[in-house]
């Protein structure tokens, strides 16, 4: 039997091909993991990522709240109802609320728990909310707010609309364990409680109330519109926000087929498996029939029992999609290059093979002869030749395997390019939201701060005028007298407190001047001893000497250290060094003004609130002094920064740029120290 013969061609390009087939093959099989790896990685970090922008923003609305029934706790109306005996026929400012701030219900109770007044049902309840936590906590002095899940009798006690508009019927959802009842008549919400307080300090009672999330869409559309802005996916997809009550949605932008928000739906049974016990889901899941990329966070109430949950999520079909166009497009590139390959391949392998023919032919002939002549010079040029090819064929082989290699690395580098890329876009989205979602905190604040401002100025300016009239006719040596003078002090300290909710509520329009800093500050410090003894206080100014001129709203920036002086002195009760210094930068772009007591120093935790509207921590503190101080120097373009350690002290430093862009220089400039 002859044996099957193989041309020597076909043997060259075979086993040129062959490696470089093989090299190919495991760069398709290493960049294609690496694409699916990245893909998916990518996309649940991104949710990830959304689900801290979404808990940012029910924070915030729940912060709203805490704010607004904090404020109401401090209308007057409300001590004075407490104070009057027998049962409380009407509040209108607690009826005013609940109206204008869409709350679901909205109650005063008195000192020993016992409900005055529900605005919701505009009477008297009598029943005692002391057991409650929620009104507990507020009854001990604390503002208090979180998530209340009630049932059907507890939610008409409040507000008798409230049964039928939290009931839920329940859906049959794929993938959802049976639900033990046709509908969900309970109800998931938004609690806050404060305290009511006479003017002397002392506890009278508290107000509490709630915003109802079943059958509410308004804060998960704007989560959702936040998160997923139309069109901020590359390939176009969207994702969605829901508010669970335990495995049901309550609230949701998830569509079901014919193309309405999802509510009544259920949870899949393998994440309320985890998040019924408290714990955090993030993978892939189904969501009705679609598989999505999760992230599930358990919602707590006020014991910490979980009730709910929220969720964040994005379609996994749209991304899929994405990741077999990018698969098509690296398999065409490589079958580009094996294509390539295989024709050079085959161009080696026949220029290869005619030498090696002519050589086994010369072979062949010198056997047939009988003879083996000598090696002719042609023989040793055509072997040398062949030699040469053959060494020129490795090197081509050499090269190419190479640029193979090459290629991979630069695919590799370009897919975690891009990812860093997306990460920090992704870490940018966060910051500009946590900033939107602050924004709008502080902007509802300041609309009712407004609103309150200029209801009590009115009878605040004829309160004080009929006491100054009392006291101009009566003489200093009247019966009374020390009441009416009482009467006008507390006056003018609530206009300042007006003073300063309005310089809080409005934008501010600043009247820019140039002026030198230094006898700014002299005039300040001059004139502070008429708001404080300074006997026990030593003061250093660092600050004299420096010429520094600067450009702003003189009467602003004024207040704004006046505030900061003030309390540094105040924060050294017992006496202290207090030391005011200012120096321009080295580029003369921009001053430092520090403010330095050697007081106890302020903690970490009041850091983080010490600049929020209506926090303070003295007794007799509005909380608008920094507020008001942090909104000037940023409407002038700067900072303020707190340092010093905890029993050492504190400093204040304000950054603010010596120009503001609207009036020319001075012609001998601002010097610095």
């Amino acid at each position: 039997m002859r044996r099957l013969r193989t041309s020597i061609r076909l043997k060259l390009t075979v086993a040129t091909l062959v490696p470089l087939v093989t090299a190919i093959a495991v760069c398709w099989l290493v960049g294609s993991s690496i694409i699916v790896t990245r893909f998916s990685s990518q996309a649940q970090q991104t949710v990830e990522a959304d689900l801290n922008s979404a808990r940012e923003l029910l924070l915030g609305e729940q912060a709203r709240l805490s704010d607004i029934i904090r404020l109401t706790g401090q209308m007057p109306e409300l001590s004075a109802t407490l104070l009057a005996a027998g049962p409380a026929s009407a509040v209108p400012p607690l009826q005013v609320l609940l109206g204008n701030e869409r709350l679901s219900f909205l109650t005063l109770v008195d000192r020993h728990g016992f409900v005055r007044y529900r605005a919701a049902t505009g009477g008297l309840g009598g029943d005692n909310r002391k057991g409650d936590k929620l009104v507990a906590a507020a009854l001990k002095g604390a503002v208090s707010s979180g998530v209340s899940l009630l049932s059907a009798r507890q939610a008409a006690m409040e507000n008798p609309q409230l049964p039928q508009l939290m009931t839920i019927p329940i859906k049959a959802t794929p993938h959802g364990q049976p639900f033990p009842k046709k509908i969900e008549d309970r109800g998931l919400f938004l609690v806050a409680s404060a305290p009511v307080l006479s003017a002397d300090g002392a506890l009278l009672g508290a107000v509490y109330g709630g915003v109802l999330l079943n059958n509410d869409n308004r804060l998960v559309d704007r989560i959702t519109r936040v998160i997923f802005p139309a069109g901020d996916r590359g390939n176009g997809s969207r994702g969605s926000a829901t508010i669970f009550l335990d495995d049901v949605r309550i609230a949701t932008s998830v569509l079901d087929e014919q193309g309405k928000a999802a509510i009544g739906t259920l949870m899949s049974e393998e994440v309320f498996a985890t998040v019924s016990r408290g714990g955090r889901w993030k993978g892939s899941a189904f969501v009705l029939r679609d598989k999505y990329f999760t992230n599930y966070e358990p919602l707590l109430d006020l014991q910490g029992a979980p009730v709910g949950a929220l969720f964040v999520g994005m379609p996994e079909q749209p991304l899929l999609q994405l990741r077999s166009q990018v698969n098509i497009i690296f398999s065409a590139v490589l079958l580009f290059v094996t294509l390539i390959g295989m024709a050079l391949s085959a161009w080696l392998g026949s220029s290869m093979s005619r030498p090696l023919r002519a050589l086994v032919v010369g072979v062949r002939r010198i056997a047939a002869g009988g003879n083996l002549p000598d090696i002719s010079v042609d023989s040793h040029d055509e072997i040398a030749e062949l030699a040469d090819e053959f060494n020129t064929m490795k090197h081509r082989l050499a090269a190419r395997e190479e640029e193979n290699r090459v290629l991979n690395r630069t695919l590799e580098q370009r897919v975690v390019e891009r990812t860093a890329q997306l990460e920090e876009k992704n870490q940018l989205l966060l910051t500009t939201q946590k900033e939107l979602a602050e924004a709008e905190r502080l902007a509802g604040i300041g609309l009712l701060a407004s609103g309150v401002a200029h209801e009590i100025n009115n009878p605040l300016a004829i309160i004080r005028g009929n006491a100054e009239l009392l006291e101009m006719f009566a003489g200093p040596d009247a019966p009374r007298s020390e009441e009416l003078t009482t009467i006008i002090e507390q006056a003018v300290r609530i206009e300042g407190i007006v003073r300063n909710l309005l310089t809080f509520s409005r934008s501010g329009t600043k009247r820019l001047t140039l002026f030198p800093l230094a006898a700014l500050l002299d005039d300040i410090l001059d004139q502070i001893g008429h708001q404080i003894a300074l006997d026990a206080y030593t003061i250093s100014r660092k600050y004299q000497g420096r010429d520094i001129t600067l450009e702003g709203d003189e009467g602003q920036l004024q207040q704004v250290f006046t505030n900061l002086i003030v309390n540094g002195l105040q924060a050294m009760a017992g006496g202290g060094i207090l030391t005011v210094d200012a120096a321009a930068s080295a580029d003369s772009s921009q001053v430092s003004v520090t403010v330095a007591d050697n007081g106890p120093g302020i903690t970490p935790e009041l850091r983080e609130q010490i600049f929020t509207p209506f926090f303070s921590t003295k007794r007799n503190g509005t909380g608008l002094g920094l507020a008001v101080s942090y909104g000037i120097v940023k409407d002038h373009g700067g900072e303020i920064r707190i340092s010093g350690e905890e029993g050492s002290g504190a400093v204040f430093t304000v950054v603010l740029p010596l120009r503001q862009g609207a009036l020319p220089l001075p012609q001998d400039g601002a010097s610095h120290a």
